[in-house]
C-alpha cells in the first residue's frame, strides 16, 4: 500500500546459505558435544528454490482447527484472554504464557501447561496476590507485549527471558530463572515504545539476538500505518544508544515514551497488493524446529474500519531463508474468521510431534478495540491447530499435467525423500539433472518409479541408479505429475 516491496532472494543456495550450517553444542552433564545440524529440509518457502513452474502453484496451507483448550473462567479472566501467548516445549512438558484481563482492564500474563497438549491446567502458584489470594495462575507480569524465550546463554537466574513494553521507559528486558518468578532490568533495554507481540529469540545461525517489533509509518493517505521491524543484539543487557529525537511521534502523551518508526529496518508491512486500510498487526515469527535454518511467521492482518483501532484481523503465513526477506505467496488466510468472529491471532511457538506440527492461537467473536463488548460478554478463547511437517506451503499440480524444476541443490546424502500427497488419483515422478540442465543417466522421469502415496517419508527410487553416488554433487530436481501437493524434499 505504502511500503517498498522488499528485496526477494534469488538463485540458489549460495555462500551465505552454506553459512547457516553451523555447528549446534549440546551440553550433556560437564562435557560439551558437538551435533551437526541434520541434513537441509528443502522448503518451498522461497520461491527461488522452484524457479521453473508449469502448471504448478505454490499454495499456502491453513492447519486444522481443534480443541478449545483454554477459555476464561477465573476471575482475572473475567474481560478477556487476550491476543497474544507463547507455547515451549520444555522436556517434553508444554508451557504457555498467555494475557487475560480482568473487568477493569487490568492485563496479566498467566501460565497453564499441558502434558498432551489438548488437557491444560491453569497451576495455583501463590506468586501473586490478587484480591487478596494468592491461589491463582498469575505470574506477577503485566505488560502483555513480549514473548517468552529460553535463553541458552543466560546465567541460571535468567534461563527465560520477556521482552516487553512499558509506556513510561520503553522496552524493557525481563528475566526469570524458571518463566514463573520475574525481575527486571534498572535500565531499559530500549528508549522507544513496540506496543505489540515483540518477538525475541536467540538466532542460533547469526550468533545473536533477533527481536521482531512494532513500528509506526505515515503513509500517503497521511494516516498513520502498523509495521513490523527487526533489530539484531549481541545481547540483551546493554542498553541500545537508540533513543527518541525531536522529530519521533508520541502517540500516548509528552509523559510516554515515543513509540518506533524509522530506527530500524521494516521487514513487514502491507503494500501495493493489499486493501486500503490495511495494518500489519503483529508478525509471531521463530526460526522452523525441524529445521531453523529456514523462519516461518503468523502475522494477524489488521483491517480497519471506522478509525485505526476498529476492524477485523485474520492470520497469513509468512516464511524466509533469512529473517529478513519475508515472503506472502498467495496471501490466502493460514487462519480465517469463522462465522461470528472477528480476530484471530497465533502464538509463538511450535510443537513438534511425529508428522504433526502443534500450533496455538487466539479466537475472538469482539472486534478490535470494542471493550463494551467485553463488559457485556467475556471474550477470547485458546484453540489447538494441527498442521502438516513442513506443509505451510505446497507445490500444486492440478487436473492437467504439471511441472517444475528447482534450482540446483547439493545432494547431502543416499536417498531422496519427499513430503507428498497424490491423494486417490495423482502421481508425481522426479527426475535429476546436473547444474547445468543435462539430464543425468539413469534418472530421467520416465525412470522413476511413479509415488503414489501421502507421506513425509516417500522414498524415490529409479530403476538403475543409486542416489549415493551422487553425494556432494549439484543437481536440479525435475518432478512431474498431477492431483499432488508436493511439500518438501530432503537427502538423508
Amino acid at each position: 500500500m505504502f511500503s517498498k516491496p522488499w528485496k526477494k532472494i534469488r538463485g540458489g543456495y549460495t555462500a551465505a546459505m552454506k553459512s547457516l550450517l553451523l555447528p549446534l553444542w549440546l551440553c550433556c552433564g560437564a562435557v560439551l558435544v558437538r551435533a551437526e545440524l541434520p541434513p537441509l529440509r528443502h522448503l518451498f518457502l522461497d520461491p527461488a528454490t522452484l524457479p521453473v513452474l508449469e502448471q504448478v502453484a505454490l499454495r499456502v496451507n491453513p492447519p486444522e482447527r481443534r480443541e478449545l483448550v483454554i477459555q476464561p473462567d477465573q476471575p482475572w479472566e473475567q474481560l478477556m484472554i487476550s491476543f497474544y501467548l507463547t507455547v515451549l516445549d520444555d522436556g517434553g512438558k508444554l508451557r504457555m504464557w498467555y494475557i487475560c484481563r480482568d473487568k477493569a482492564n487490568k492485563a496479566n500474563v498467566a501460565y497453564a501447561e499441558s502434558g498432551d497438549g489438548t488437557h491444560w491446567t491453569k497451576p495455583n502458584l501463590g506468586i501473586v496476590k490478587y484480591e487478596g489470594s494468592t491461589s491463582n495462575n498469575l505470574v506477577g507480569l503485566t505488560s502483555l507485549e513480549g514473548v517468552v524465550c529460553r535463553d541458552p546463554h543466560g546465567p541460571p537466574e535468567a534461563r527465560y527471558v520477556y521482552v516487553t513494553h512499558l509506556p513510561s521507559k520503553g522496552l524493557v528486558r525481563f528475566y526469570s530463572p524458571d518463566g514463573l518468578r520475574w525481575r527486571h532490568d534498572a535500565a531499559p533495554l530500549l528508549r522507544l515504545g513496540a506496543d505489540t507481540q515483540n518477538v525475541t529469540f536467540w538466532d542460533e545461525r547469526l550468533q545473536k539476538y533477533v527481536l521482531y517489533l512494532r513500528g509506526w509509518e505515515r503513509g500517503p493517505d497521511k494516516k498513520l500505518y502498523r509495521k513490523v521491524v527487526r533489530a539484531e543484539l549481541p545481547d540483551l543487557t546493554t542498553p541500545l544508544a537508540i533513543g527518541p529525537t525531536s522529530k519521533s511521534l508520541r502517540m500516548w502523551g509528552k509523559d510516554k515514551v515515543a513509540v518506533i518508526g524509522t530506527e530500524f529496518p521494516t521487514v513487514f508491512a502491507a503494500d501495493a497488493s493489499d486493501p486500503p486500510d490495511t495494518d500489519v498487526y503483529n508478525l509471531s515469527a521463530l526460526p522452523y524446529p525441524p529445521d531453523p535454518r529456514w523462519y516461518v511467521g503468523f502475522p494477524s492482518i489488521f483491517q480497519r474500519d471506522r478509525h485505526m483501532s476498529d476492524g477485523r484481523l485474520h492470520i497469513q503465513f509468512t516464511g524466509s531463508r533469512d529473517g529478513v526477506a519475508w515472503q506472502r505467496y498467495d496471501r490466502a488466510a493460514y487462519v480465517a474468521l469463522r462465522t461470528n468472529e472477528n480476530m484471530v491471532f497465533m502464538g509463538t511457538g511450535l510443537v513438534v510431534r511425529g508428522d504433526e506440527l502443534w500450533q496455538f492461537g487466539t479466537s475472538f467473536a469482539s472486534r478490535h478495540g470494542d471493550r463494551e463488548a467485553r463488559q457485556k460478554k467475556t471474550d477470547g478463547a485458546i484453540y489447538r491447530y494441527v498442521q502438516r511437517l513442513d506443509g505451510f506451503i505446497s507445490a500444486d499440480f492440478g487436473a492437467a499435467p504439471g511441472r517444475c524444476v528447482t534450482a540446483p541443490v547439493t545432494v547431502d546424502g543416499g536417498r531422496l525423500l519427499l513430503n507428498v500427497d497424490t491423494g486417490a488419483q495423482g502421481e508425481l515422478r522426479v527426475g535429476l539433472q546436473d547444474a547445468e540442465g543435462k539430464v543425468l543417466a539413469g534418472c530421467a522421469a520416465e525412470e522413476c518409479a511413479v509415488v503414489r502415496t501421502n507421506s513425509t517419508h516417500a522414498e524415490v527410487i529409479w530403476k538403475d541408479h543409486n542416489m549415493a553416488a551422487l553425494k556432494g554433487q549439484k543437481v536440479k530436481l525435475v518432478f512431474t505429475g498431477m492431483h499432488t501437493k508436493l511439500y518438501s524434499f530432503r537427502f538423508e
